[in-house]
């Protein structure tokens, strides 16, 4: 069974983990919301509550979050701790938490799974805890106690937990570290302190075959995030890149649209295929999330991290500079942007570090290595 938070990334995640579980013919159920990032799952689903920003009444979260998304107002407050960011989708308001973990209890009372499996899910792990079920989940560095924490936001979950006569942390992040398992997907390069229970496991997916049109880059690819900065930001970034670099960009995240820049085309859409860009991509320009940086290491893709004022999106970008895979740019603003593009492409080692790292994460077993140490414990 596995559980997911309010973002996009988590799902993914979930839905990889949840196929190598099912093709080891264990029984699989996805705990899922709908709030438009879970599409197309790949086993049975339980619904869950999805928590509202800020614990606003959902009639205004609505609203006001699209409306911030669109305009790149999340981007411009900084982000200091993973604490924060359950603190700003609402999973740690105490009403959302209250019928999340009610709602996930009846639910494995009656399904009795051997295990619970967490994406970054906080109500799942109290209910599991509660009703005696063994807990695993994923887990990385900038998320631990020691990296970055915020008390202060976790006063709902603390009285949820006395409530239930549990032991009530300071940092609600201690209870995601309390797991059985963590699985970081991810490798020592990048996270040398990930912290107890940490099982580095590398790419999730399937590690691409490179060919010969990974020898043939022939355009860019931009993702900034879903309201980190505004459209228009994006779509001038892959403009200057298409002429500093002189070849087609592909924009996602932003409405459809074409622009003609020096000679070539800078393509527009709120969702591109990076599979089939990104064997072609001589530069990867993206916000730092998790996802994005696998991706373009996955396929060898030199990057431009532009993580703004987000703790997680900033320590990837030093992790990227540090393995010599791509630079970082602070601040979304498109001229610095193009120019650390074309320096990466001029300056190969810049990205010297390409291969090893890759061939580091390629050889931690991903999603079958996760499969096979819940199996262990499971019969021990």
């Amino acid at each position: 069974m596995l559980a997911r938070s309010r973002m996009g990334g988590p799902w993914s995640r979930a839905q990889q983990i949840a196929r190598a579980f099912l093709s080891r013919g264990h029984e699989v159920t996805l705990a899922w919301g709908d709030d438009g990032n879970c599409v197309d799952p790949v086993a049975p689903t339980f619904e869950i509550p999805v928590p509202s920003p800020l614990g606003l009444p959902e009639a205004i979260a609505r609203h006001t979050f699209p409306l911030a998304s669109r305009l790149g107002l999340m981007g411009r407050k900084p982000v200091h701790s993973f604490e924060e960011v359950l603190w700003l989708t609402g999973s740690l308001d105490y009403r959302y938490s209250c019928v999340a973990v009610e709602k996930l209890r009846e639910f494995m009372c009656t399904w009795r799974p051997d295990i619970v499996y967490s994406e970054f899910n906080l109500a799942a792990v109290i209910a599991a805890r509660a009703e005696g079920i063994l807990c695993v989940g994923s887990g990385s560095q900038p998320t631990t106690v020691a990296y970055a924490s915020n008390p202060r936001k976790s006063a709902g979950i603390r009285r949820l937990l006395r409530e239930m006569g549990m032991l009530a942390p300071a940092s609600s992040l201690t209870i995601l570290e309390g797991m059985k398992r963590r699985f970081i997907p991810s490798c020592p390069s990048l996270e040398p302190e990930a912290g107890e229970r940490a099982i580095y496991c590398g790419f999730l997916g399937e590690v691409p075959q490179l060919d010969a049109r990974s020898t043939d880059r022939d355009c860019a690819v931009v993702y900034l995030g879903s309201g980190s900065v505004p459209a228009g930001i994006a779509v001038r970034v892959g403009r200057q890149l298409s002429s500093a670099l002189g070849c087609d960009v592909y924009v996602a995240g932003v409405p459809e649209s074409l622009y003609a820049a020096a000679g070539h085309e800078v393509h527009c859409a709120p969702r591109l295929n990076f599979a089939e860009l990104l064997p072609r991509a001589r530069v990867m320009v993206h916000h730092g999330g998790q996802n994005s940086m696998m991706d373009a290491l996955a396929y060898e893709v030199p990057q431009v991290v532009v993580p703004g004022r987000v703790f997680e999106r900033q320590f990837n970008a030093e992790a990227i500079e540090r393995t010599h895979c791509g630079l970082s740019v602070r601040a979304p603003k498109p001229a610095l942007i193009a120019e650390a593009a074309l320096r990466l492409v001029n300056e190969v080692a810049l990205s010297g570090g390409l291969t090893k790292l890759r061939d580091e994460l390629s050889a931690l077993g991903g999603t079958e290595r996760i499969v096979s140490e819940v199996e262990e414990i499971s019969y021990l």
